[in-house]
């Protein structure tokens, strides 16, 4: 079941992946995301963390698809996505490890333009406007701070990992994760 924070943040969710704005997501829409995840992180299209990325928004794409196309129109509606991501991803199990958590570290490992391992304030901020979250600096600062969780100053592959599972699943009105695509 879901609540309307949960619905808010599935509709803020669509908006991002309707890269094209036709009201639906395809498989272009999903091409459009990663290309323009690779575009703001200045990652070569050829490099092998380009084809890891884009390899894990495919998979994604087509265990999504196959959850949430209801009429096997070959589009997801919003009502389709908040549907099946409700079902699929709403108590953060199974589902969400096996098709979400990939495509998420796939994603971070373009983030991680230095390949330490660790999510710096900078890289962090390059992500978000990748997103096009329209976070000012200070949102984007603050919601860094309240994703690290360890207060070390970067992030962590799980800290970020946390967020996003806090954001697509969870209820809680103060959830860092919550902010992760800018205010609601």
């Amino acid at each position: 079941m879901t609540n309307a924070l949960l619905e808010r943040k599935l509709d803020r969710a669509f908006a991002h992946l309707d890269a094209d704005g036709s009201g639906v997501i395809d498989s272009d829409d999903i091409i459009a995301l990663g290309s323009r995840l690779l575009s703001a992180l200045a990652e070569p299209a050829t490099s092998p963390k380009a084809t890891l990325v884009m390899g894990g928004l495919a998979d994604f794409w087509q265990d999504l698809f196959t959850e949430l196309d209801i009429d096997r129109d070959g589009k997801v509606t919003p009502e389709e996505y908040k549907q099946g991501m409700t079902r699929l991803y709403a108590q953060g199990g199974p589902a969400y490890d096996r098709s979400f958590r990939p495509m998420v570290q796939a994603i971070l490992t373009i983030v991680d333009t230095d390949g330490d391992g660790r999510i710096s304030p900078a890289e962090f901020h390059k992500a978000q406007e990748a997103f096009d979250t329209k976070l000012s600096p200070a949102d984007a600062e603050a919601l860094f701070q309240r994703i690290d969780a360890d207060g070390d100053g970067t992030l962590t592959v799980d800290e970020l990992m946390n967020a996003v599972r806090e954001y697509y699943t969870g209820t809680e009105e103060d959830a860092p994760g919550n902010l992760l695509f800018g205010e609601l």
